[in-house]
């Protein structure tokens, strides 16, 4: 068998990271959400960035010099990932979890096609004519949930056009910041931040926030058993912390903009998982957005691939 490529080897850690997300949003959800989300939070990326912090001191302490000598670009993945996540939470509480996902999801390619044209030296355009059209029909079905979502017609919206428009928005805010945090880390990978110390020192400033979260209550929940707690952190360590060391690992080995492609297809996954489980209940028109976006999705995901698979090979 021959030798996997650059390429190949990234594509292999983003779907790493996509299946794992994807189950962990169908079938571990409810374990996770019977506790608090900040201490959960707090618990599995505390304890997972310790970690990774203190294997970097022993193990690779020269890392800690890339470290101090990118502060800046540090500090935008740690803000871009605490606010994006921060952003999405709000989203998920006033529309359709389904559509804020998605728009999610569907905004990090966008932007790094975006970025580029602003002069971002780690983002990409689309790189064939597959690509392209993918992500003019991804961009479709987004327009048409964003349509649906503000005339009613979606599953869920708390409130009126004005609290649709709001989680519109902030699903949006939440894939740009992500895609921003890609890129950050991209730019780290290029000047030799390796993915266990990025992993470890990306997540100071949401631990922070986590802290004030929890002792503030904001998701208090009724108290567990400590062995559930640990069985808890256990999972979150396997479907919560493990899928974004995947990123990082991707981030090492392909482009921004194929992770962001095949991040893309998350929903298509979770659907499929929900749809496998039997507790799938869509509104008819999230399901034709939906559609539309999963087409787009899958387009932009082939055409990523192929670019990417063109990486040269390891030697």
């Amino acid at each position: 068998m021959g030798r996997l490529s650059l390429g190949q080897q990234g594509l292999i850690w983003c779907l790493i990271f996509v299946v794992l997300d994807a189950a962990q949003a169908v079938y571990f959800g409810g374990i996770l959400q019977r506790l608090d989300g900040f201490l959960m939070g707090g618990l599995v990326f505390g304890l997972s960035s310790i970690g990774c912090i203190l294997w970097t001191v022993f193990r690779r302490p020269q890392q800690l010099q890339v470290v101090f000598d990118n502060r800046p670009s540090v500090l935008g993945v740690n803000l871009s990932a605490a606010g994006g996540w921060m952003a999405y939470f709000i989203a998920i509480q006033v529309i359709e979890p389904a559509v804020a996902f998605t728009i999610f999801s569907g905004v990090i390619p966008l932007t790094t096609i975006v970025a580029k044209r602003m002069g971002f030296a780690e983002a990409q355009s689309s790189r064939n004519g597959v690509e392209a059209l993918g992500n003019g029909v991804l961009t479709l079905g987004m327009l048409l949930l964003a349509a649906f979502t503000l005339l009613g017609w979606s599953g869920f919206v708390r409130g009126g056009i004005g609290t649709g428009l709001l989680g519109l928005v902030f699903s949006a805010i939440a894939g740009i910041l992500i895609a921003m945090m890609l890129l950050y880390s991209k730019r780290l990978d290029l000047r030799g931040l390796e993915p266990v110390p990025q992993f470890g020192f990306r997540f100071p400033i949401y631990l922070v926030l986590t802290a004030i979260g929890y002792a503030s209550g904001i998701d208090a929940k009724a108290a567990v058993p400590f062995t559930d707690l640990l069985y808890a952190v256990a999972i979150g360590m396997v479907v919560l912390a493990f899928p974004i060391y995947a990123v990082q690992k991707a981030v090492s080995l392909t482009t921004s903009l194929t992770i962001s492609s095949v991040a893309a297809i998350a929903p298509l996954i979770v659907f499929g998982l929900q749809v496998l489980e039997g507790r799938v209940d869509y509104s008819n028109s999230t399901s034709v957005g939906l559609a539309v976006y999963f087409m787009g999705a899958i387009i932009a995901a082939v055409g990523s691939a192929h670019a990417a698979t063109r990486t040269k090979s390891l030697v």
